[in-house]
């Protein structure tokens, strides 16, 4: 599969390399049930997983080299990431906690590469910014020139800044408005005086909150801080144990993230905003 996919995103790059295109190749590999090609069988130390992943290096790689023979990598952004962490059984030496569903760590810190030093995107730099997949749509829209109709809110912060070298660090994912609507990103506050005491706006906004695979809030991060929420309080302390193995007694620092969850909960409930009617094609 992975050969095939690369295949058909070649002939797709070859047929439109003369006009602006974006390609999403979503990979199935290294979804189970894994496949790896007979050249690629035995070629890691991982077994079929990290043979798998070999494939994937070198498909990729072909990909580059399609760039380069079209004389278009000068013009064309890449961005190679994922969308959760490792699954069930994969990497038993990788020292973070958790995995895909998974709201610690090893399920959802995962690494992102953007490619694009003709186009200004800084080259060997190391950013250790949080950063998510909702993010990308209102980058890439900058990057490109496009302008996303007004009045359109876009739950996703721009951070073109900081891949272009312009800034180091990213606003908190609740500061700022929508990409071209005059719409905050974190629309209500209006903490009661428990929280209004404890908790300022500028830290509301800074926290990343966490919904479980069932869609309950399960977890909140706050700077270095992370407050699980259920089945009880655990909170880690990211910066010296990003493994999440050792929980930190803070009742302070507890309290006021339990508290951030309080308002995003009530926020939720205040503005949640219908999805609409989908697309429908009578011929179809």
């Amino acid at each position: 599969l992975t050969r095939l996919y690369t295949d058909e995103a070649i002939r797709f790059i070859e047929a439109n390399k003369n006009r602006p295109f974006f390609l999403y190749l979503p990979h199935t590999m290294l979804h189970t049930p894994l496949g790896v090609s007979p050249e690629f069988q035995g070629s890691s130390n991982w077994g079929e997983y990290g043979d798998a992943i070999q494939e994937l290096d070198y498909h990729v790689g072909r990909l580059m080299e399609t760039l380069e023979r079209l004389d278009i990598a000068d013009r064309t952004i890449v961005l190679y990431l994922s969308d959760n962490g490792r699954g069930p059984g994969r990497n038993p030496q990788q020292p973070i906690r958790g995995r895909k569903l998974s709201t610690f760590e090893g399920g959802i810190r995962v690494p992102a590469i953007a490619w694009g030093p003709k186009l200004g995107i800084q080259s060997g730099v190391v950013c250790r910014e949080v950063v998510r997949a909702m993010d990308w749509y209102p980058t890439l829209a900058t990057l490109a020139g496009i302008r996303v109709p007004e009045h359109v809110v876009i739950d996703g912060r721009d951070i073109a800044p900081l891949l272009l070298g312009k800034t180091d660090t990213v606003p908190g994912p609740g500061r700022g408005d929508s990409l071209n609507a005059d719409v905050p990103l974190r629309r209500w506050w209006d903490p009661p005086r428990e929280w209004a005491e404890l908790i300022t706006r500028d830290e509301y906004d800074e926290a990343f909150f966490y919904h479980g695979s069932q869609g309950a809030l399960a977890a909140v991060r706050w700077r270095q801080w992370k407050l699980y929420l259920n089945p009880t309080l655990t909170l880690y302390d990211l910066s010296a144990d990003p493994g999440e193995k050792k929980p930190v007694a803070n009742a302070a620092i507890a309290r006021k993230l339990r508290g951030m969850a309080v308002l995003f909960q009530e926020e939720m409930r205040k503005t949640a905003r219908p999805a609409g009617d989908a697309l429908w094609n009578d011929a179809d």
